[in-house]
């Protein structure tokens, strides 16, 4: 019993202000859940509005979505188009280039294999060349000594023949002096004979 019942007075009445105030604050309590459902229910209806205009802009944005994937399907059909057109044009290019270079390393070995045989041609050709110019050299050589020799006889020849002509225009004249002397002394002779008979 001491428990129940307090012993000083302010205990009492403490209790009383207590048991007064709590209807007030029930009523704030109630306020506050009329504020909190109201604001709720404006928040669900703006989440409400906002979402449908997410699904309206989602829309929008599919369809443009789906307008672009199309129109961008036909330029990629296209360039796949225009891709696969160039990749054949450049396939026969090299095709061609591939047939041209093949062409062109048959002509060029054929050509090689010709110059090949015409540069070993040459080579015993300049051989001989150096063979045929030696014993040219060589034959020249001995006409030029041969004419020098020709040319001496025919010089040796000259002064033989010379003074053979001088020899005989000498002895010839020795030969006519004599016979001219051997007559004027047959004239003398003669001559005193006719004086020395007339006398």
């Amino acid at each position: 019993l001491t428990n129940r019942f307090p012993e000083e007075p302010g205990e009492g009445f403490q209790s009383s202000c207590v048991n007064l105030t709590l209807p007030s604050a029930g009523s704030g309590r109630f306020l506050i859940i009329k504020e909190g459902e109201k604001q709720q229910k404006e928040d669900e209806k703006a989440s409400q509005e906002r979402c449908a205009r997410l699904k309206q802009d989602i829309q929008r944005l599919r369809v443009h979505l789906n307008a672009l994937v199309l129109k961008h399907r036909a330029s990629e059909l296209v360039l796949r188009k225009e891709k696969c057109k160039t990749e054949s044009e450049i396939q026969k290019w090299v095709q061609k280039y591939d047939t041209d270079m093949s062409e062109k390393q048959a002509v060029y070995e054929e050509l090689q294999a010709i110059y090949k045989e015409e540069k070993d041609q040459l080579s015993l050709l300049m051989e001989k060349h150096a063979l045929l110019l030696q014993e040219y050299t060589e034959i020249e050589e001995e006409r030029r000594m041969l004419k020098e020799k020709e040319e001496e006889a025919a010089r040796e020849e000259a002064r033989r023949n010379a003074a053979a002509t001088c020899i005989q225009a000498f002895w010839k004249g020795y030969l006519v002096r004599k016979i001219y002397k051997s007559k004027l002394r047959k004239g003398r002779g003669k001559g005193k004979g006719k004086s020395k008979s007339k006398k």
